[in-house]
């Protein structure tokens, strides 16, 4: 009897484990979550951005530029580093919130 609670009690500990680690690694991916054209605006003016697997840049402005992502965090070189957090609003809108400024900058995903 003492050895059948001791498998028990190390079956419950695996599945737990197995458990943690799903929840882990079913968070949002904001890789995917970024790519495409997104509206917003930018010092009053209404610009269009564009992301990809590696870069972001305003639709008719010069070339874009390399980003890095970490978990919610986006980094990229623009008239000096611009770091800011990723919040996913809807399937089609989403806030950046700037990390030095707090500045929040509403976009929508472009029809």
């Amino acid at each position: 009897m003492k050895d059948l609670s001791r498998n028990t009690r190390f079956f419950l500990l695996i599945c737990l484990v197995g458990l943690l680690q799903a929840c882990a690694s079913t968070g949002p991916n904001y890789s995917e979550y970024l790519i495409g054209q997104w509206d917003t605006n930018i010092n009053g003016f209404p610009v269009v951005v564009e992301y990809t697997e590696g870069t972001v840049g305003v639709v008719g402005f010069g070339e874009p530029v390399p980003y890095t992502l970490e978990a919610n965090v986006i980094s990229f070189e623009f008239q000096g580093t611009q770091t800011s957090t990723i919040e996913m609003v809807s399937d089609d809108e989403m806030k950046h919130t700037n990390v030095d400024t707090q500045a929040v900058t509403e976009f929508k995903r472009h029809p």
